[in-house]
């Protein structure tokens, strides 16, 4: 059996992980190195303080956020799973970008929660037209990291963790 047949777990997990503001914070630092927080409204522009609130506290909770220093003021740096989680929003946004997910024109925030989305819907069996590389690196993730998100999968060998064919 699948060890992603409980659908509605998963779901719970990509809910949780494509919050737009998780992922422009997540998404910005490991573009740019780490975000001074004094500057964080004017980099994130778009986000409102409560989003901004939000997305750090739940970045840091998560795990995948730290308290750090960037010239000499306080800063947000990544997580070895921040980082990684930045590799998986990047496999998923360029999966959505070559698939035209969800239309032609899309911002990288939106691809991501789409294909995201789509993931948590989806068992791994939906055909050829499944995001088969981000779902390999989101499964990857969450054995690697997920004990934070309370998820029953995280540290599963890669045998319970296997993708459906």
């Amino acid at each position: 059996m699948n060890a992603f047949s409980d659908t509605a777990a998963l779901a719970r997990v990509t809910a949780v992980l494509s919050h737009p503001g998780l992922i422009r914070v997540i998404s910005d630092i490991d573009d740019n190195g780490p975000l001074q927080r004094h500057l964080l409204s004017r980099t994130l522009t778009g986000l409102s303080r409560q989003q901004l609130r939000h997305a750090t506290a739940s970045g840091r909770a998560l795990g995948m956020l730290r308290a750090g220093t960037h010239a000499g003021n306080p800063a947000l740096v990544l997580t070895p799973a921040g980082k990684e989680l930045a590799d998986v929003y990047e496999t998923a946004a360029r999966w959505a970008r070559t698939h035209h997910y969800p239309c032609d024109v899309s911002d990288f925030v939106t691809r991501v929660q789409a294909t995201l989305t789509l993931l948590g819907e989806h068992d791994g069996t939906a055909g050829d037209e499944a995001p088969h590389a981000p779902r390999a690196a989101l499964v990857s993730w969450i054995r690697d990291h997920a004990a934070a998100l309370g998820h029953p999968l995280a540290g599963a060998s890669p045998d319970e963790m296997e993708l459906a064919a």
